[in-house]
């Protein structure tokens, strides 16, 4: 699928633009929930070589990497993503996790936090209050 679209892109007759980033993005959104999580990292990457400043590619290539175990991949994807668009409150959730198992604690409490006080979502509140409220214990439980 990725070859497809790269050939795809290569056979046009004008320089990449911001539309064929959104198309690279929808591809790999496409890529992501047919379960080809390698096609999707692909996908997002071509987005993000065309467009480094769309957040949206960001977040996919984050989920992609998560869904292949690339923790690490993840939260730099994620991380990228927030700084472009901060009003991503599940994407900011998905990131303090990632950075609570790469052992960023106190970078995860603070996004956790800043998730609870900003977001209009409560589904997305009660799923950063119940990841701040692991992160207490398991600081309570390690002073015990």
């Amino acid at each position: 699928m990725a070859r497809l679209h790269a050939e795809l892109l290569a056979s046009s007759n004008s320089p990449p633009n911001e539309t064929d980033a959104r198309g690279f993005v929808a591809a790999a959104r496409s890529a992501l929930e047919l379960g080809r999580s390698e096609d999707a990292i692909a996908l997002g990457r071509a987005a993000l070589a065309i467009a480094p400043d769309n957040a949206l590619a960001w977040v996919v290539v984050g989920d992609a990497c998560w869904n292949v175990n690339d923790v690490v991949g993840a939260r730099r994807a994620w991380q990228e993503a927030l700084t472009l668009d901060d009003k991503d409150h599940a994407t900011a959730v998905s990131c303090a996790r990632a950075q609570l198992m790469t052992g960023s604690v106190n970078a995860a409490r603070a996004l956790l936090a800043f998730v609870i006080t900003r977001t209009n979502s409560a589904s997305i509140r009660a799923a950063a209050v119940a990841l701040l409220e692991t992160i207490q214990d398991d600081t309570a439980g390690s002073r015990s």
